[in-house]
């Protein structure tokens, strides 16, 4: 749950965020893992069961290997950490812990088992998809990352301004240009949805002058410079995708205020004197945590 109160000429507005583990999100919004599975021999092993945990939530996705040893798990969450156990018959139980995943991406997994009661050397490695780094110049920032940017106007435009292609076109109602494009060019998404101007009424790209949710609402912001997919499309400039945060099975919280005034303000412009009278608080929080444990999350 978020929400978000600013006082400004009166002007007062509250937003409120839910989401269960099972819900259904578009492609932009999930991750993925994919990886293969060999035994001692270098052969693959068939019917191997793989289980991922998301620790936070609880929550398990469980797959199994095909005849030729490769498992493929998706609609994953993005973030983490993620836990995964595999066992196969005649095999050692493996486990890795403390995956995140990355929205719109596949994590490369792959594991060689050794047999029961076998002094082998185990060796599990993990490595980015080579296919996911061939959709563009692109940029991802996780909830730490989200945490660490200094933003006065607590805008998502600022955690865009992170992506060495993208700049704030300040002609544009502070709208951001990606690799040189015109800001209502761009396709902004948040949980899969279309969030642009579609009628064109700003210039910077929005369908508001601020930003239409708050920081603490975000997971993950994903910024790609002309991405050339198949999977992308409708759109000529850059792509921003924004995934909201949900629950998971502890609750957590944060709280802020940011407050102006004409105290606070240059009272100059040019040698000339700008009388200015600016009165300004803005205030909100997050609160998150379970409502069924390991199942359904505010």
């Amino acid at each position: 749950m978020t929400f978000s109160k600013r006082l400004a000429h009166g002007v007062a507005f509250a937003t409120m965020a839910m989401a269960a583990a099972s819900a259904a999100y578009a492609q932009e919004t999930t991750s993925a893992i994919r990886g293969e599975v060999t035994g001692t021999s270098g052969g693959p092993v068939a019917n191997a069961s793989v289980t991922v945990l998301h620790v936070p939530s609880g929550t398990r996705a469980v797959t199994r290997t095909d005849d030729t040893g490769i498992f493929d798990a998706r609609g994953l969450r993005v973030g983490g950490p993620y836990t995964i156990t595999l066992s196969a018959p005649g095999f050692e139980t493996r486990t890795i812990t403390d995956l995140n995943l990355v929205q719109a991406d596949t994590l490369r997994l792959n594991f060689d088992l050794v047999e029961a009661n076998s002094v082998d050397e185990v060796v599990i490695t993990a490595a980015r998809n080579p296919e996911a780094d061939n959709r563009g110049s692109s940029s991802t920032l996780g909830r730490d990352s989200i945490e660490a940017v200094v933003s006065v106007t607590r805008d998502i435009r600022d955690l865009a301004r992170r992506n060495l292609l993208a700049s704030s076109n300040a002609q544009a109602d502070g709208g951001i240009s990606i690799a040189g494009s015109n800001p209502k060019t761009n396709r902004i998404t948040i949980d899969g949805a279309s969030v642009q101007d579609d009628f064109g009424l700003n210039s910077g790209g929005l369908p508001t002058l601020r930003g239409p949710i708050s920081l603490d609402a975000v997971e993950q912001f994903s910024v790609t410079a002309v991405p050339y997919d198949v999977e992308n499309g409708d759109f000529q400039g850059g792509a921003i995708d924004i995934v909201l945060r949900s629950g998971g099975n502890d609750f957590h919280g944060t709280a802020f205020v940011n407050y102006l005034n004409d105290g606070l303000n240059g009272e100059k412009l040019k040698g000339r004197s700008v009388p200015q009278a600016i009165s300004q608080t803005n205030y909100g929080g997050f609160l998150s945590g379970p409502i069924l444990q390991d199942r359904l999350f505010f």
